[in-house]
């Protein structure tokens, strides 16, 4: 009998392995079932397009972080570049007659994307390690958006308000989420995601193999700029206002999705599906939290117990040298 139940535990073990958003799939259900006991009208019909509209931000900015990780990098720029292109759309292209879909959409994606590669090109060509150069890119774009705006600004009304609403019985906020991840998803039937995963799984071998590492990287961190902007624009139906303090938030918020979502810093093996239950996770442990009345001052110490809590389950179920399961 112990012989089955230590069998069965080993096996549940080696499928988390393999399986690493399982957790997060695990925990969001358990935090859903606390939501719905503590605020039954957490997902009746009227409230779902709002209540995704508020998740959008979490999901996108969190999977905005997958690409340079992936990669074996990590830009702790996406929660910056989210709040930038929010305050830019808001504070300059608006009053300036630029705050047309056709127009502003494509101008924010860009300033996203030459953010993420400019983070990218500190990594890969001035060889600095990942971390230096994420710190730096944080303050730095961070700083940009308060020289943009450093108090919160109201939104005239836009096209963005329509983001919070519903398209028929489709709330908008899920047609939001799932263009990062139709993005990601046309990306895997080209050679460029599995380039990432081995760069990041092994950046000499890819090397060997003929990968051009430097350039894979650019265009990973490029890519997650371009999420993170989206995240904005995302925000920005939310919050109908233009706030540059959000920035470090939501870094924290990337980082504790992602790290519950499966894809662990260091490169080589993780995806959006995992990290987007992940960044439901930390939305439903937010929204718990506010149904219980507990100080929303929580929240930081919240996010490193998940972030400890993750890292000792990946430690235990990380394969030994010889190919067994972590003791």
């Amino acid at each position: 009998m112990a012989s089955r139940v230590a069998g069965g535990v080993a096996r549940a073990a080696g499928q988390f392995r393999l399986r690493t958003y399982l957790f997060a799939v695990g925990l969001a259900v358990v935090l859903f079932v606390a939501n719905l006991a503590a605020q039954p009208q957490f997902v009746s019909a009227a409230a779902l397009p709002a209540t995704l509209a508020i998740l959008a931000p979490f999901a996108i900015v969190a999977m905005a972080s997958v690409p340079s990780v992936v990669s074996g990098g990590l830009d702790l720029a996406v929660g910056p570049v989210l709040s930038v292109t929010n305050v830019m759309f808001v504070a300059v292209l608006l009053p300036s007659g630029l705050g047309s879909p056709t127009v502003a959409i494509p101008i924010l994606l860009v300033v996203g994307a030459l953010v993420g590669a400019a983070s990218g090109i500190a990594t890969a060509y001035l060889r600095l390690p990942a971390i230096i150069t994420g710190l730096c890119a944080l303050f730095m774009v961070a700083g940009a958006g308060q020289l943009i705006l450093l108090t919160p600004r109201q939104a005239p009304a836009n096209w963005t308000d329509t983001l919070g609403g519903s398209v028929g019985p489709v709330p908008v906020a899920v047609l939001t989420m799932a263009v990062p991840v139709l993005i990601w998803t046309l990306l895997r039937r080209t050679p460029f995601v599995n380039a990432m995963f081995s760069v990041g799984g092994h950046a000499p071998t890819a090397f060997a193999a003929g990968l051009d590492v430097r350039a894979v990287r650019v265009i990973a961190y490029a890519l997650g700029g371009v999420f993170a902007a989206i995240g904005g624009i995302a925000l920005t139906a939310v919050i109908r206002s233009g706030d540059s303090s959000v920035a470090l938030q939501y870094t924290l918020i990337a980082i504790a999705a992602m790290s519950l979502g499966g894809t662990p810093i260091g490169g080589g093996r993780g995806g959006l599906i995992g990290v987007l239950f992940g960044a439901v996770c930390i939305f439903l442990m937010q929204n718990l939290i506010s149904a219980l009345g507990i100080a929303a001052t929580w929240m930081n110490v919240v996010y490193g117990c998940v972030l400890v809590a993750v890292v000792v389950v990946s430690s235990r179920l990380a394969p030994r040298p010889n190919g067994g399961l972590a003791s």
